[in-house]
């Protein structure tokens, strides 16, 4: 089976990154989205954030009744400070060996690869999925600055059509701190992570 590794803070995990999933899903190129909360991104550190059980139990509510996506607690389980993509994906082919892993991104993680650690023993190692970003080009020609003529074919061929609506987790968060703007986030998140949220305030 191909799993589509999608790794995230998902604090909160939003009705955007639910139709990313299901856009891969959909796509051909990809069996199965692994919605995958970070423990500790390493862009991230220093931040305030929800608990992992917390940002966990969201993405399963989010993604309740879609067969083909599934909530992965490998990050809280390694627990690795920082925790690195090249890292976590070696453990979970461990786990996981009659599977055949990808990675799913965004398109400003696509142009920004090449400084990733380990950056080509990802791409030599994992098909690469990538969903495009509004307002970020995802310029073949720009890919092969960074990388050899074929691992830029290859990313290129991981570019999953289609557009996707963007919503942020920081303005819903700040938008439900203040009590503003409910629409926007009635718009964002299902109910029953809404609900999540208030009830574990959050």
């Amino acid at each position: 089976m191909r799993l589509a590794f999608f790794g995230g803070s998902f604090d909160p995990p939003h009705l955007g990154h639910l139709g990313v999933a299901l856009a891969a899903a959909a796509s051909g190129k990809t069996d199965r989205v692994l919605f995958a909360p970070a423990f500790l991104p390493p862009h991230k550190t220093g931040r305030r954030r929800a608990p992992f059980a917390d940002r966990l139990a969201m993405v399963k509510l989010l993604i309740d009744g879609h067969e083909k996506l599934e909530a992965c607690d490998i990050e809280g389980r390694l627990c690795l400070v920082p925790s690195y993509t090249i890292d976590v994906l070696a453990r979970l082919a461990q786990e996981r060996p009659a599977d055949r892993l990808q990675l799913l991104i965004g398109g400003d993680s696509l142009m920004s690869l090449h400084e990733w650690r380990c950056a080509e023993e990802l791409v030599n190692s994992y098909e690469i999925l990538t969903y495009p970003r509004p307002g970020i080009p995802l310029d073949a020609e720009q890919l092969a600055r960074f990388w050899s003529k074929e691992n830029a074919e290859k990313l290129t061929a991981g570019i999953i059509p289609g557009s996707f609506f963007e919503i942020s987790s920081t303005n819903i968060r700040k938008s439900m701190a203040k009590k503003t703007n409910m629409e926007h986030i009635n718009n964002a998140v299902p109910e029953a992570v809404e609900e999540y949220i208030r009830r574990h305030h959050l």
